[in-house]
């Protein structure tokens, strides 16, 4: 914070030396360049010597001093650190935006298109398709512009502190007025007037015939008398009728129409066009760039995120562990999953880990209860000395019958009844059936 307010100081002031409003540093050049420069020289010297010579004891701080200061304040062991910019969790140190909560108030607004996080992170400076006369003349949409913005700049003082917004809002500002008297700009178009021309009803007999003259003719007849203008074709014939014979003040406050403040109207028109200049100014590719790396990179993060399962997403979020000095003195290498080791003497890769099943775990009681890692251990081991001898201490023979079982009562129990069909089988006699016969 010191250098950084120590660099906007010196600016500042070097700054006012070269605009040099009050003059000094013009006369300063003028007395220096001029015909007596030596004259000049010796007189300054002069000044100088008088002033050590009234003060002999008045020492000058060189501005190596202060550095050396700053030196030591850095190197002191005991100085408490702290963050100088807060970044949100989604934002990443400023890799990434956080615009979940500005996407919410989006949705909310009215007679908008319903846009996902990915594409409203492309597409939420593209003003031009927001309805005017619904959307943008409600409170709801400035306070929506006004959000989106305040994030936007405290992002950019955040990510680029010396970057100067103010310089390129005044041009944006500028431009949008031009634009705005011109009629031309974009999303914003000069609405036409309807010519007001009077109709005279006494010529018409009834409302259905003030029917055929179409709803544009009495929209502008009904303007020009200063009556409201809104309804269907019966609705407006009808109101226009009413007021035959009649002047605008014989007629109730109900039929009047409101008197808009022109002045009013084209000042918030303006303040909303600013705003969105302001953001396309921090966000538009033609006006700067400034955004659009942070935005992609938020977008393919985002689809990263959303592709992933639950439970590599909460391994993602826990804290890694440190590897100790013991460890690397050691040889031995993190392994903080427990996983396999490879051919090199490294843990296999998570993925192949996850291939071949070995986070899956299957145990074996007739093993004493052992423990095998992934369906290939499991199913070779039928065949190994450690079940047969289990199987040999049971007084079951290992064969294939007794494929798969691993519970000691449901080897009991299959080897009791295969000696049962074996029993019944061999007091099976073929001499009783042909008796029979």
């Amino acid at each position: 914070i010191y250098l950084f307010q120590r660099y906007h100081a010196c600016t500042d002031s070097l700054e006012r030396m070269y605009t040099d409003n009050d003059g000094a540093r013009k006369r300063e050049m003028d007395a220096i360049a001029g015909p007596n420069e030596f004259a000049e020289f010796y007189a300054r010297l002069k000044l100088l010597k008088d002033a050590h010579r009234r003060n002999p004891d008045e020492l000058a701080e060189p501005l190596s001093m202060e550095f050396q200061k700053m030196q030591e304040e850095i190197a002191d062991p005991e100085r408490e650190e702290y963050d100088m910019v807060q970044f949100t969790d989604e934002e990443s140190y400023g890799r990434f935006l956080d615009m979940h909560e500005i996407h919410a108030l989006y949705l909310n607004l009215k007679n908008v298109k319903k846009l996902d996080y990915i594409t409203y992170l492309a597409q939420f400076d593209k003003f031009t398709d927001i309805p005017r006369n619904t959307t943008k003349k409600t409170g709801a949409y400035k306070e929506y512009l006004s959000t989106l913005k305040e994030y936007l700049v405290y992002f950019m003082d955040r990510t680029r502190p010396l970057h100067n917004l103010k310089e390129e809002f005044a041009k944006s500002d500028a431009e949008v007025d031009r634009l705005l008297a011109e009629g031309s700009l974009p999303g914003w178009p000069s609405q036409p007037t309807p010519k007001e021309a009077p109709i005279d009803v006494s010529a018409y007999s009834s409302p259905v015939e003030l029917e055929s003259l179409g709803l544009d003719r009495l929209k502008a007849a009904l303007m020009a008398l200063g009556l409201k203008c809104g309804g269907t074709l019966k609705e407006r014939a009808e109101r226009l009728y009413a007021s035959k014979g009649l002047r605008a003040g014989d007629l109730g406050r109900d039929a009047l129409a409101k008197k808009t403040d022109e002045a009013k109207e084209r000042a918030r028109t303006a303040a909303l066009a600013k705003l969105e200049g302001h953001i396309k100014c921090s966000c538009n590719y033609s006006i700067g760039n400034l955004l659009m790396d942070e935005r992609d990179a938020t977008r393919e993060n985002v689809e990263r995120k959303q592709a992933r399962t639950v439970g590599e997403n909460e391994e993602d979020d826990e804290e890694p562990q440190v590897e100790s000095d013991e460890e690397e003195n050691d040889g031995v290498p993190y392994n903080p999953k427990n996983l396999p080791l490879g051919w090199d003497g490294k843990p296999i890769p998570y993925w192949l880990y996850k291939l071949h099943g070995l986070n899956i775990s299957y145990s074996c009681e007739i093993c004493g209860n052992q423990v095998y890692k992934g369906p290939k251990a499991f199913q070779k081991h039928f065949n190994e000395w450690r079940h047969s001898h289990g199987m040999r201490c049971l007084g079951i023979p290992n064969t294939a019958h007794f494929a798969n079982i691993t519970q000691i009562k449901d080897a009991l129990d299959l080897w009791n009844k295969i000696k049962g069909d074996k029993v019944s089988f061999s007091s099976f006699s073929f001499s009783d059936v042909a008796n029979s016969y």
